[in-house]
This record gives C-alpha cells, sequence and structure tokens, in this order.
C-alpha cells in the first residue's frame, strides 16, 4: 500500500524558512544600510583640509540651517545636511551662540560645533602700542583681521577730510615737501580697542581720532597756545620724544635738549628721524646714513621732521609741552639699559658716547 502524503505541512515548513530568510535578509540590510549610513555621515564630518583661518559672524536669529549653509559656503565644513544631523543628534542644535568666530579648514565638524555651543567667541580687542607707526598699525589690524593695511593706510592719506571733522588737526600742512605728503602719522592714539572683523577703516580712524582729542584735552590746547606752538609741533616733537626715551623720567630732559638746540639753531640729530627717513630702525647709523635725504631727517634739516614720525603716549606729551628747564644740548642711551645720559658740552658728550656705547663709536 502507498504511504499517505503531507504536502501542506512540508509547503508550511518551507514558508516558513522563506520568511526566516527574507527576515534575516532585511535586518542585514537594514543593519548595513545603517552601517553605511553611519560612515557616511562620519566621513562626512571630518576636516575640510588645510587652508587658512577665516572670521565669520553667526548673525542673532540664525538657525542651524542657515549655519550649516554659512559653514560649507565658507569651505569650514564639507556637508551641511551631516551638520545639521551631527547637531540635532546631540540635541546642540539650539545651544549655537551668536557672535564671530573664527575658524580653521584643519577643525572637524565635531570640533567646530563644540566651539559654537561654548561660545569661544573671537576676541576683537587690539591693542596698538605707544611708539608704532601707521604702517606698523596697519599690520596690527590686518593681523587681527580689523581691516587690510592697504586700506587702512590709505584711508590715513585723507588729511584734508578729517581736518574738516576735526579741528585740532587744523596745523598739520597738506603741501607736500621733497615729494613727500603727510598723512595722520601721530595723531592717532595708541590703546587698547574694540574692533569687530572687517571693519571700514574710516570707522577704525574715527575711534582712533576721538581718543588723540581726548587726551589732547583743553589744559593741553591752552598749554600750547601759552608756548606760541602749533598742535602739530607739539606732536611732531612729542613723538620723537617718545621713540628716543625708554623710561618716563628721561622724557622732560629729553624735551629740554631738542627745545634748546631749536633755539641754539642747531640740528636735532636725532637717530630715530633717519630711521623713520629710511624705513629701517638701527641701533647705530654710520655717518653715510645720517646723510639720508629726506625731510625727515634731523641731521642734514635744521628744526622739527617735516611730520611726527610715530604716535606717542600721554607722558610723551606731557615732555613736549613741559620740558625740564636745563642747558642741555647732548644725551646719549645706555644701549644696554636704555637710560639716558645728558650733557652740557661735547666733551662731555663725546666721553658718555665712549662710556655707553663703546669705543669704537
Amino acid at each position: 500500500m502507498r504511504k499517505p502524503k503531507q504536502p501542506r505541512q512540508k509547503k508550511k515548513s518551507k514558508l516558513v524558512k522563506i520568511i526566516a530568510i527574507i527576515v534575516l535578509l532585511i535586518i542585514i540590510l537594514g543593519a548595513t544600510a545603517v552601517f553605511s549610513f553611519k560612515y557616511f555621515i562620519s566621513d562626512r564630518l571630518l576636516p575640510v583640509g588645510e587652508g587658512d583661518s577665516i572670521v565669520i559672524e553667526i548673525a542673532d536669529g540664525s538657525v542651524i540651517n542657515d549655519i550649516a549653509n554659512q559653514l560649507v559656503k565658507e569651505n569650514l565644513i564639507q556637508d551641511a545636511l551631516a551638520f545639521e544631523f551631527l547637531a540635532k543628534k546631540q540635541g546642540n542644535a539650539e545651544l549655537i551662540q551668536t557672535g564671530y568666530y573664527e575658524f580653521n579648514p584643519g577643525e572637524s565638524a565635531q570640533e567646530i560645533l563644540d566651539r559654537l555651543i561654548k561660545g569661544d567667541i573671537y576676541d576683537t580687542s587690539v591693542t596698538i602700542p605707544e611708539g608704532r607707526s601707521i604702517k606698523e598699525f596697519a599690520k596690527i589690524l590686518e593681523e587681527h583681521k580689523v581691516c587690510s593695511a592697504e586700506d587702512f593706510i590709505a584711508e590715513t592719506k585723507k588729511v584734508a577730510g578729517y581736518q574738516k571733522r576735526y579741528p585740532i588737526l587744523s596745523s598739520i600742512p597738506l603741501e607736500a615737501k621733497d615729494g613727500v605728503s603727510r598723512t595722520l602719522e601721530g595723531y592717532l592714539f595708541p590703546d587698547t580697542y574694540k574692533f569687530q572683523p572687517h571693519t571700514e577703516p574710516s570707522v577704525v580712524v574715527t575711534a582712533m581720532l576721538d581718543r588723540f582729542v581726548s587726551v589732547y584735552n583743553q589744559e593741553y590746547l591752552n598749554r600750547t597756545t601759552e608756548m606760541g606752538k602749533t598742535v602739530d609741533q607739539i606732536v611732531i616733537l612729542g613723538s620723537v620724544i617718545e621713540l628716543e626715551t625708554k623710561f618716563d623720567e628721561d622724557k622732560a630732559n629729553t624735551a629740554s635738549v631738542f627745545y634748546n638746540r631749536l633755539a641754539a639753531d642747531q640740528p636735532l640729530q636725532s637717530d630715530i628721524t633717519v630711521d623713520y627717513a629710511r624705513g629701517e630702525k638701527k641701533a647705530i647709523l654710520t655717518t653715510e646714513e645720517t646723510q639720508f635725504p629726506s625731510p625727515y631727517n634731523t641731521y642734514i634739516n635744521k628744526g622739527l621732521p617735516f611730520g611726527p614720525i610715530c604716535s606717542f603716549g600721554e607722558p610723551a606729551l606731557k615732555a613736549a609741552l613741559y620740558p625740564a628747564d636745563t642747558k642741555y644740548l647732548y644725551f646719549v642711551a645706555d644701549i644696554k639699559t636704555g637710560k639716558i645720559y645728558f650733557n652740557e658740552t661735547y666733551e662731555g658728550h663725546l666721553a658718555d658716547v665712549e662710556k655707553y656705547l663703546g669705543p669704537s663709536n
């Protein structure tokens, strides 16, 4: 006799196996997809690469989509969607702080996000030390990403325009001398300022002129008139005093030397005026270098240099306005310490030169 068939049970068993295989395949494919997605996201969060740091502003009201697209536009992250996914996954999208930031393409998306959450805001403080020239101002401003050095220097040449707004600048001559024109050199007061990145040079110059006006107050203006001087003459001399002296206690005596030499119709013979003319600072000048042709060179020209040679601090301004009462005509600075030694006679000066600069000088 033939055995009875059980087709339904076998078919059911096969169906279960097929379903199990399909489910397994779905799980495997799902896991693979998740892994692939995570790998893709992870890859898109890596640093863009090398490059210069840039400063960007995260404006008020910016949402995560705006910020992600901004970062992509500035080539700081690879993918906006990946950055959004990261921020939302970590629950940080609403914690990003606005302001200016300095980022580098070498930073990962995670590092950038962390700094945005922390509020690692770009420091907009800029300190301009005493004794710096406009060219040095410009370099500092460019390094702090306030404005370009070239644009700042160009703005400081607009003397006539600023004279209309600032009467204190009225004694600056507009005529060129020996092909050299004046700028706002000496009138931009050295201080610590708060400037946002990408500030218009006119805003920077205005802030520095405003500070100069506040320092050169009515008392100083009255004293200038009392001395029979112009503001420009005081500013020029103050700038020379600033660079010739290291210590404040030497400034009034140094001022007296220059005033005494002017009264005696002797050239000031200030080395630092030659440095400014040559565009190079040097501890000791040769005789040939002191003959450099320039209206700023006080070896070959009597009187004050054509213009200021730096921006000075208030102690130098006070010295120019209130010099010591001496008969000094000479001074030399100790090359090691910067301390200044004064003399009334040339013989005494030569002895000090040998003592503090060395016999070879």
